[in-house]
């Protein structure tokens, strides 16, 4: 992934900055015009460090933002006043430029195994049941409770699929277990509420899965912003969303399981 997202910005690049010599006359170089060309680079070369960027994880996450820098190994970015590095292995797809033209890349539909239609089946009505559960809504503890027998069945099918060389197999596996994280996270938030006489906010230094979730998704960061705080129940809320929307994603793909 690192190397190909590599290859394909290094031909943008050559590609941008060859049709540029051809609108120009042809000239011979003077020696001085020669040394200035090696004493200092040209700035009328293609700059893609400012410009927008959309980027689709492995996840199905799309996060948009301004381009600081670009490594064979990460890309970090400006998303809400927010600096975010995000390694390349993690990156599904990027693109530059308008980003409400920009969409997540289509998918090759692969069948998935009987064997893993069968097991996929109880494990995404645990999801969707938490989901419902959730829309009705629960207490602190029975999120907990609920949570736990999650995490028992999601974690066990992840572990045996987690290696599959099915593509479509594979994206369940990621989707789940991202929405896993998502869950998580949320409860780890939540306890900030608890023995605070009323105040539901927090720094995103008063625990990592806060810190986590707002690089992860820069959109949370702006919803949820209360001055230099964030709203506890907000952010609770919208990873549970993001959490349901994976959960949603991942039966689309596995139609034989519903």
């Amino acid at each position: 992934m690192q190397k190909a997202c590599a290859v394909i910005l290094m031909s943008l690049l050559l590609t941008t900055a060859a049709a540029g010599q051809k609108r120009k006359k042809v000239r011979k170089p003077s020696r001085a015009r020669t040394a200035a060309a090696h004493a200092e680079p040209s700035s009328s070369g293609p700059r893609m460090v400012g410009s927008t960027v959309v980027i689709i994880t492995k996840n199905d996450d799309r996060i948009v933002g301004t381009l600081l820098d670009l490594t064979a190994y990460s890309i970090r970015i400006k998303a809400d006043n927010l600096e975010s590095t995000i390694s390349l292995d993690r990156i599904a797809s990027l693109g530059f430029g308008d980003s409400s033209n920009a969409s997540r890349p289509a998918q090759t539909s692969v069948a998935v195994s009987s064997d893993f239609s069968h097991n996929a089946g109880p494990v995404l009505g645990a999801f969707q049941n938490i989901a419902e559960q959730l829309r009705q809504g629960t207490e602190f503890n029975e999120y907990g409770r609920l949570l736990t027998e999650l995490r028992r069945r999601g974690e066990q099918f992840v572990s045996r699929y987690g290696t599959s060389e099915n593509a479509t197999e594979a994206r369940v596996v990621a989707l789940l277990s991202a929405a896993l994280t998502d869950y998580t996270w949320a409860r780890t938030i939540w306890t900030l509420r608890l023995n605070r006489s009323g105040d539901t906010t927090a720094f995103d230094t008063d625990t990592p899965a806060l810190a986590d979730a707002l690089a992860l998704y820069p959109d949370l960061r702006a919803a949820a912003a209360v001055g230099n705080k964030f709203s506890v129940d907000k952010v609770v809320s919208a990873l549970w969303k993001k959490a349901a929307d994976k959960t949603d994603r991942a039966r689309a793909l596995t139609p034989a399981a519903m």
